[in-house]
């Protein structure tokens, strides 16, 4: 079935290099966004590529640990940071000047194994999956996940805990039933190495949640001074982030084929976890309203327990 002609000529359009017109002997403002090697930096390349914020040029780096990440954006090496949901708000309520700008990945990961008889958190009863680290994103929600189904994480369930490709190594060698894995890394998985999607965790989150597969999984995060000061410059990358976004969703084989290398994927693969990663970018009030019911759902199962979260956490252009 043919796409639509209009949304394909959108797609086209942001796709398209164009001549950023900035007057002459005035130093442009740069824009640096860090961001994980994820399919959600698909969007912040696009606009890279593009240079579609006009009032900035926008910069685009890979970080592996958010830690780092952090420690650059605060003292203001960066101007903007693609991260988890959860682990910016862990450092809001920790005391830093945090601010979220906007949610752009609502679903990124899946359990991967060999048992093609788990099909769903209810399945995990009595198996052993493995997650990066105690209270990571997977680790909350996988836990939210089994409460839900009646099955105890701390009883019914072995968890262990350990790198993504460390708990690949551990599934290949028989000691757990199932690995939790982001995107493009859960195809990948399955693709080269034979196994199983065994869940989606949005759609395992839809159980949850009425029917609905989005809960906030990557986000974008600013220091609350520079958003600030910044306010129109966030709005127009907000704006540009939703453009790319669509496209990317319009189109995600061509966006795999330009980005493929910058991911170190194949093409073909990044396609395909592109269409396995719910991305969106809502209004800053929905973004809100998601954020935080999302929250409440899982927060009992932080490390720290239930703390109030700040409305200041969400940043208004």
């Amino acid at each position: 079935m043919k796409r639509p002609a209009a949304l394909l000529s959108l797609f086209m359009v942001l796709l398209l290099d164009a001549a950023l017109a900035w007057p002459a002997g005035q130093p442009q403002p740069a824009v640096r966004v860090l961001v994980p090697q994820t399919t959600a930096a698909l969007p912040f390349l696009v606009m890279m590529k593009n240079q579609s914020v006009p009032e900035a040029q926008v910069k685009v780096d890979f970080f592996a640990n958010h830690a780092q990440a952090l420690a650059l954006l605060l003292r203001g090496d960066a101007e903007l940071l693609l991260s988890g949901t959860s682990q910016g708000w862990e450092n809001r309520l920790d005391g830093s000047p945090l601010v979220m700008v906007g949610t752009g990945a609502w679903g990124i990961s899946s359990l991967v194994g060999k048992d093609s008889s788990i099909t769903g958190f209810a399945g995990l009863k009595g198996k052993r999956i493995a997650v990066p680290f105690p209270g990571s994103p997977l680790d909350f929600q996988s836990r939210a996940l089994l409460a839900f189904e009646k099955i105890d994480p701390d009883k019914d369930v072995t968890i262990s805990y350990g790198p993504f490709a460390q708990g690949v190594q551990r599934l290949m060698a028989g000691q757990v039933d199932a690995v939790a894995l982001p995107e493009p890394l859960a195809t990948a998985m399955a693709k080269q190495n034979g196994l199983l999607r065994l869940v989606d965790y949005s759609r395992a989150w839809a159980r949850l949640a009425g029917g609905d597969r989005m809960s906030p999984q990557v986000s974008l995060f600013a220091a609350e001074g520079y958003a600030a000061e910044h306010r129109a410059l966030i709005a127009s990358v907000v704006a540009a982030w939703d453009a790319a976004t669509r496209a990317v969703n319009i189109d995600p084989d061509a966006a795999a084929a330009q980005f493929a290398s910058a991911l170190a994927v194949d093409p073909g693969i990044l396609a395909e976890a592109t269409r396995n990663t719910l991305l969106a970018v809502p209004s800053a009030s929905e973004n809100r309203t998601r954020v935080m019911a999302y929250y409440s759902a899982v927060s009992r199962y932080l490390p720290a327990g239930p703390r109030p979260l700040d409305q200041r956490f969400f940043f208004v252009p």
